[in-house]
């Protein structure tokens, strides 16, 4: 086959290499999200419907404080067989006469479907390796279901759902394992709070929020 037809598939196929290496991160980027988005569709499921119709088990889920997985591709080792080229682009005129350029390597992918067809030498390809490796943003805030910290469901002796006051000690456990601080208000100097001691409500109220910072601040009121 003739040179044309290699020019050819050059043409066709050729990407700038950038380019051709941030279309592998793309499709990582997709396969991500998909994940990202099974695991929050479960949660919203177990935290966005009606606790008097919920499921059984979504009620008990969602009293414990459940989170679904988040699932994360850690690392993406990619390997492929290329054909580069050098073109020279146009970066500007320098003066009157004079224009400068600058190369730009392009990449074209080598498999055995455009080897046969277009007759490409795999003597004259080159393999590139890479990592794609996610990094998360530095300042990013961590976002988390507000749980239920004042009340909590039991089941009574005939298994019958009835809802009591946590004691403090339960809810500094609870928020400890959410990594969520607390203040208190309304406590007395001659009626200080201890562990046993169960508060009226809580701000935010749980009704009312549904997703919270790693940095906000739960309030119990005594």
């Amino acid at each position: 086959m003739s040179n044309n037809s290699y020019d050819h598939a050059k043409d066709a196929f050729a990407a700038p290499l950038g380019d051709f290496i941030a279309s592998i991160g793309e499709g990582v980027g997709e396969a991500q999200a998909a994940l990202d988005e099974g695991s929050l569709r479960q949660t919203l499921e177990i935290y966005n419907s009606d606790p008097d119709k919920s499921h059984e088990t979504l009620k008990m889920l969602r009293d414990v404080g459940y989170q679904p997985t988040f699932y994360t591709i850690p690392k993406t080792t990619a390997k492929a067989k290329i054909s580069l080229s050098i073109s020279q682009q146009n970066a500007g005129i320098v003066n009157s006469k004079n224009k400068a350029f600058r190369p730009k390597m392009y990449a074209t992918p080598v498999n055995a479907s455009n080897t046969n067809k277009y007759n490409m030498s795999l003597n004259a390809t080159a393999e590139i390796e890479f990592d794609i490796v996610p990094v998360p943003p530095t300042d990013m805030q961590v976002i988390r279901f507000l749980p239920n910290v004042v009340d909590k469901v039991v089941l009574d002796t005939d298994n019958n759902e009835k809802i009591v006051k946590r004691t403090f000690k339960e809810i500094k456990e609870l928020l400890g394992s959410y990594n969520l601080s607390y203040e208190i208000q309304g406590e007395k100097e001659d009626d200080p709070v201890t562990d046993e001691t169960t508060f009226s409500e809580q701000l935010p109220k749980f009704e009312e929020k549904k997703l919270i910072r790693a940095d906000d601040v739960i309030t119990l009121v005594v």
